[in-house]
């Protein structure tokens, strides 16, 4: 396929500028995990991440079907990142006082995403654009109506609007109508999971409250560190050139699956697995060394079991690698709880990045095994 005048080439700097509000967002969610420590807090978080997650990265479709090149897609893209930004401003009392805000500025940020579309050089067909707007407003609307809510209908509506999400691409029919930039898409996925690990890190460093640098905050942040490192090599360390390839060379209809089921989904699924880790570490940051409330410490640990099962998802849309190893390494990472419950969370952390080479460590050898003779 000839390629068009605004079809970008490469993640522009002002997508990555609107990534800076992502990484807020991140901040945003695990603070909620950190104010309650419990099941519901837990649920809040991820409700909102998930429904941010998608719109945001409907804005990666946005900007691959039409690179911000001309001042409308730059002023576009602006104002949805203002849009993020009030939603993230929002997000530890989206489910209270500040759910009307959350609402309206998600609605207007999927209309700026329609907006944007509908702006592009004609790549994607206005049919195949409806079909997921139409999916998207009602979300929105339901998210603005939780906002009015109250109880229990709050939980409702905002669970219908992540399931309606979800479920609107993968049970419609105009989804093959989009076409891929697969480069700019890969690149610009790879730089989500990039910015979540580094905010993360970030963040936990951040909230140390103690005054010096002493043995427990360097061997817990250490370890924090080692966890995020292993992380980092599970996804990087060529399993994003191998997607990539494997995105290039895949038919229409089949890369507008993979888009969502391997880019969407199985990606949500790893920042799911990042952002918990982050949020166990920082509920312990300055306890380090201590033992771990069983919370803090599930939390660490399930939160690099998600990461793996993603990269194993992963692996499994985009066909070019086994997903055994990295399923069967997630129930590794549970051991980190133990040690986490019985050690300290930096023992449980350290257990965690351990958990996760071991099985990038076994994932190699079981592909040579399994490798046809030359």
């Amino acid at each position: 396929m000839k390629k068009g005048a605004s079809e970008p080439e490469r993640v522009s700097t002002l997508e990555m500028f609107f990534d800076l509000v992502f990484v807020f967002t991140i901040t945003q969610v695990s603070t909620i995990v950190v104010n309650s420590p419990d099941g519901a807090g837990l649920a809040r978080a991820a409700l909102q991440l998930g429904v941010i997650y998608w719109m945001y990265d409907g804005y990666a479709w946005m900007t691959n079907a039409a690179g911000p090149d001309t001042w409308q897609r730059r002023a576009l893209l602006i104002i949805g990142m203002a849009g993020f930004f009030v939603c993230a401003l929002a997000v530890p009392r989206a489910f209270g006082e500040d759910g009307v805000v959350f609402g309206v500025s998600y609605l207007v940020i999927t209309l700026v995403h329609l907006s944007g579309f509908l702006l592009s050089p004609g790549r994607t067909p206005v049919a195949s654009i409806y079909g997921i707007a139409k999916g998207n407003l009602l979300s929105a609307g339901l998210i603005l109506a939780a906002g009015f809510a109250r109880g229990t209908t709050i939980w409702v509506l905002w669970s219908s609007a992540m399931v309606l999400q979800i479920a609107t691409p993968l049970l419609g029919r105009r989804i093959g109508g989009f076409q891929f930039n697969a480069a700019h898409f890969s690149e610009r996925h790879g730089t989500m999971i990039l910015i979540v690990l580094g905010e993360s890190l970030v963040s936990v460093g951040l909230s140390a409250k103690t005054g010096r640098v002493d043995r427990a905050l360097l061997l817990g942040a250490l370890a924090g560190l080692a966890v995020t490192a292993a992380m980092w090599s599970a996804y990087f360390v060529g399993e994003d050139s191998r997607a990539a390839a494997a995105f290039e060379a895949a038919p229409p209809r089949r890369r507008a699956i993979q888009a969502i089921t391997g880019y969407e989904v199985a990606t949500a699924v790893m920042i799911y697995g990042v952002t918990a880790v982050a949020a166990g570490t920082k509920l312990m940051v300055n306890q380090l060394t201590s033992p771990t409330p069983a919370f803090e410490a599930w939390l660490i640990a399930l939160g690099a079991a998600l990461f793996l099962l993603g990269s194993a998802g992963f692996r499994l849309v985009f066909g070019f690698g086994s997903p055994l190893p990295r399923a069967l390494g997630s129930l590794l990472c549970l051991a980190a709880a133990a040690a986490s419950m019985q050690l300290s969370a930096g023992a449980g952390l350290t257990a965690a990045a351990f958990a996760i080479v071991a099985t990038l460590f076994a994932e190699r050898a079981f592909e040579k095994v399994m490798a046809p003779p030359r």
